[in-house]
């Protein structure tokens, strides 16, 4: 029956299409250039507002979904109203070329226009990190834990509960997973951020593959002509010194552009993490201690050239290099029934050390095909990493006397290739999206063990191998959307991908190969009865896909009684996601919604003949049904506030024979409120004030107790506003913690992790050179790099 209701709704979705109107035209000044991110206001004949849009670098503006009537139409640039008039709206109109004049020259005046911190699209939430106070002064990671609907636990990401989240940046997929990708991020840094975009219900124009949806990364471009950069500094304490320091050096004329950025950072964390498991007749329980010494180094340039007025070609390359070295200290204690007596004790020291080596590349040439805004865009891209791991184990008896003494390498090579093309068509009935895409995915990875034994390292081939995985990715998509009346859209799109995989042991000669190609539909379809109402249902099947760490069937160690073991018979798993949201006033906004999953891979851990081992299995289905409300607008003058709450309902049920997890059907409910406070009329001083409490929850097989920050902050512009100095507490009162109960039909499991998760931060940036502002670079799109580890 949802099969059916899926296909019907697509077909729908392409015959009943959207029926408000539009108003275009382009901003020019008195010398006839293109004024670039003038704001544009439509606005009421009270003087309400209605609608607000920005012009690009070229100076277009459009502003969609517009009910018929009388409005009056202004423009601003650097908070000057530089244009004003009626408008009466009957149909599409098109204003032509608007020229605009002011008391002061335009380009010499530098941009103060200021976005709201949460902005509500059709398609997505997006949050303006660069607004943000709280998202100052650190890594990517931390920056997306401060933005809502996104849950940042235990390094893990979700959206309003959903998991497998994909990221991108800019556009571009990142095809890691894991401590990869957790490792990515923390090179990112929030000051380079622009916005993060929340995209629950992608359209057919990105990829299938992330249950949760898509969390896309947006950094801050070139705007300005002739020769600009900043440079910025940042410095944390959470009883470890973490400091850094970023520059960027932008250079752009009428055809040319280059942006060049560096980046160094330096950090120290420690946290605790303990774990339990016990049946009817063995406990055992581990106390980890770690800590890392973490440092990354990157460097990136990107360029584009104008090469006519509708022709645009540009590359970006970015280097990043990475180490840690993480050491764990751990106690296990094991005991058989009655559990009165301790049976023995084991002591382990695991120090490590890894490098990683990223390197990201792209290409990509734009066509313009007529003033409407269609567009033929390709591009091709290229993701590599080396991650190389070496880890030293020792375990110990009670008395600290030497059992035994291993070491391993943990070498991998990952690529990611892939070539797209994406054309974007307007004709006088449809918009159309259209467009294709390969990738390749090339991951090598060899571990060798050594036992010490009398000091000489002895190669353990029961536990060394290679394995190589190579995966074939086909995509196409069609998309259409159309104005209807004025009252209601639709937009309709499909897309189909095949996969083609095969894996190889080389020492074991052991082979898979997998097949499998999936259609997925979307559909959106929106109702606006007048200005201060929305309506609107969404919906999208996604996929969900192991990546090849999950696949390879190596063991991994952490001492010599625990490890981790892919599972190569794991098959994707898929989403159907509903979604019905009403938006009143463009700030309250209401969603409900409803996703099945199917077919999902979940860990299961195990305790036999002494060993603890985690493997991952295809054995999870659920549904869970969902409710998100957020108020995102000015109290007053001198207070903006982003306040809201999710509740959550989840019922899992484990299928497979491997299963021992016993589903917990539960809630999950969390509310949070983001406020921002101007102390000054001229907004040089602001202050920050944010509050998270998730109550305690359940969601699959495990009890989690509850989690809360408390966070507060500054923001000081000086030197109009070249200088910028931020200053946060994060988590005053040290709450923000994690500890969880796993319920298995034959045992039971705890986990808890614990850190100084209270933080003091500062971080300074000063922007100098020509204030010029005129257009914005263009970065190559790359929808890849999640997967690959």
């Amino acid at each position: 029956m949802k099969k059916l209701f899926t296909v019907i709704l697509t077909i729908l979705c392409s015959q009943v299409i959207m029926a408000q109107f539009s108003i275009k035209g382009t901003v020019l000044d008195q010398t006839n250039k293109p004024v670039d991110y003038a704001e544009i206001q439509l606005l009421k004949t009270d003087e309400t507002f209605v609608k607000q849009s920005f012009s690009d670098e070229t100076g277009l503006f459009s502003i969609e979904e517009v009910n018929s009537g009388d409005y009056i139409f202004k423009i601003f640039y650097l908070g000057q109203l530089v244009n004003e008039q009626k408008l009466e709206i009957t149909k599409d109109l098109d204003l032509k070329t608007i020229s605009v004049k002011s008391d002061n020259q335009l380009e010499e005046i530098v941009l103060q226009a200021e976005k709201r911190l949460v902005e509500r699209k059709v398609d997505r939430l997006v949050y303006n990190t660069a607004n943000s106070i709280a998202s100052q002064g650190m890594d990517a990671l931390e920056a997306l834990a401060t933005t809502p609907m996104i849950k940042v636990k235990d390094d893990k990401i979700s959206i309003v509960g959903k998991s497998n989240v994909k990221i991108m940046i800019d556009d571009k997929m990142l095809e890691l997973s894991g401590d990869a990708l957790t490792n990515y991020l923390r090179t990112l840094r929030s000051d380079d951020i622009e916005k993060i975009e929340v995209i629950t219900t992608p359209s057919a124009k990105y990829e299938a593959s992330g249950n949760g949806g898509i969390i896309n990364i947006v950094l801050k471009k070139n705007k300005r002509m002739g020769m600009y950069g900043t440079v910025s500094s940042n410095y944390s304490y959470n009883n470890f010194n973490v400091i850094g320091g970023n520059g960027s050096l932008n250079y752009q004329n009428k055809k040319w552009s280059v942006m060049l950025k560096g980046n160094v950072n330096n950090s120290n964390n420690s946290w605790t993490n303990d774990i339990t498991y016990q049946d009817k007749n063995n406990y055992m329980g581990t106390e980890n201690t770690s800590h890392n010494l973490y440092k990354n180094r990157s460097a990136s340039m990107t360029t584009n050239y104008q090469l006519t007025d509708n022709a645009l070609i540009g590359g970006s390359y970015n280097f990043t290099r990475a180490t840690s070295n993480p050491s764990n200290v751990s106690k296990g204690t094991y005991k058989s029934a009655p559990f009165t007596v301790i049976d023995s004790i084991i002591n382990t020291i695991n120090n490590s050390d890894s490098k990683n080596l990223y390197h990201t590349a792209n290409v990509f040439f734009d066509q313009k095909l007529d003033t409407l805004g269609s567009k033929l865009s390709i591009g091709a891209n290229y993701f590599s990493n080396e991650p190389d791991q070496t880890f030293n184990i020792k375990d110990y008896d009670s008395q600290f006397l030497m059992k035994r003494n291993s070491t391993y390498t943990n070498y991998l090579k990952y690529q990611v290739y892939s070539v797209n093309a994406d054309l974007n068509y307007t004709l006088s009935w449809a918009d159309i999206e259209l467009g294709a895409k390969y990738t390749n995915f090339d991951n090598k990875a060899s571990v060798t063990y050594f036992n010490i034994i009398n000091n000489t390292p002895v190669l353990d081939l029961t536990k060394s191998n290679r394995f190589n995985y190579n995966e074939d990715n086909y995509a196409a998509y069609l998309s259409m959307s159309k104005k209807l009346s004025d009252k209601w859209s639709v937009k309709g799109g499909l897309r189909y991908e095949h996969t083609n995989a095969t894996g190889e042991l080389l020492e074991t000669k052991e082979e898979f190969t997998k097949s499998y190609g999936k259609l997925f539909p979307t559909a959106y379809i929106s109702f606006t009865p007048n200005e201060t109402h929305t309506f609107s249902f969404n919906y999208s099947k996604r996929i969900n896909r192991p990546n090849s760490n999950m696949l390879n069937p190596f063991k991994y160690y952490s001492n010599s009684f625990t490890y981790f073991q892919g599972n190569p018979e794991l098959n994707p798993s898929y989403n159907n996601n509903y979604e019905l949201s009403y938006v009143f006033d463009g700030a309250l906004s209401v969603n409900l919604n409803y996703y099945h999953m199917t077919n999902s891979f979940d860990q299961l851990s195990k305790y036999e003949n002494g060993i603890y081992s985690s493997t991952s299995y295809n054995m999870l289905n659920s549904d869970n049904y969902g409710i998100d409300i957020s108020y995102n607008n000015s109290i007053t003058a001198w207070w903006e506030t982003n306040t809201g709450g999710d509740y959550i309902l989840s019922a899992p049920y484990y299928r497979s024979k491997e299963a021992t997890q016993i589903g917990q059907k539960g809630t999950t409910f969390s509310y949070y409120s983001q406020n921002t406070f101007n102390v000054n009329s001229s907004k040089t001083l602001k202050l920050l004030l944010n509050w998270y409490h998730q109550l305690p929850n359940k969601e699959d097989n495990t009890h989690y107790s509850s989690y809360s920050t408390l966070s507060f902050g500054t923001k000081l512009a000086l030197l109009d506003k070249k200088l910028n100095i931020n200053m946060t507490l994060s988590d005053i009162f040290n709450t923000g913690k994690s500890k969880g109960t796993m319920f298995y039909k034959d045992n039971i499991q705890t986990y808890s992790n614990t850190w100084n998760s209270r933080r003091f931060s500062i971080s300074a940036s000063y922007t100098f050179g020509n204030s010029n502002n005129k257009k914005a670079i263009k970065e190559a799109n790359f929808e890849d790099k999640n997967r690959s580890n």
